[in-house]
């Protein structure tokens, strides 16, 4: 997508997910440096638009469905903090094995994890925050 087309994605993104943007842009404003935030709202317009191209329409996300999706999310972060380094990673592959929208996850997991720009950088300590919150709207737009 170049620079010009952001402005017009972000409209249509308003009109058919308004709740979702809203989500990504307001998530983290204390948490995230500018760098995160940006690429927080790249990903998720990303995931929004790769889930567009399947065969099924994308639900029209509610409140109380965001809430519900993200409570689950961060029920699964306490379980996982609370685990044997070696119980996390084999809980976590498993996860990531039979995760219904895996193709998506890895994605998202490989852009947080890259070697970061020279004029951008995704913070070591934000890097599970920002996975669960685009969990978060990978899980509502599969549900």
């Amino acid at each position: 997508m170049s620079p010009a087309e952001a402005p017009e994605m972000v409209d249509r993104m308003t009109k058919e997910q308004p709740l979702i943007l809203a989500y990504l842009m307001a998530i983290g404003d204390e948490l995230f440096n500018q760098d995160e935030r940006e690429v927080l709202l790249f990903l998720g317009i990303v995931i929004w638009q790769i889930m567009l191209q399947g065969d099924t329409p994308l639900p029209t996300i509610s409140e109380k469905m965001l809430e519900e999706v993200e409570e689950s999310n961060f029920k699964m972060l306490e379980y996982l903090e609370g685990e044997s380094e070696t119980d996390f990673m084999e809980t976590t592959m498993s996860m990531l094995e039979n995760y219904n929208q895996k193709e998506i996850l890895a994605h998202v997991l490989e852009a947080i994890m890259e070697e970061p720009e020279e004029d951008g950088e995704i913070t070591e300590e934000n890097q599970g925050m920002m996975m669960i919150h685009l969990k978060t709207v990978i899980d509502c737009f599969d549900r």
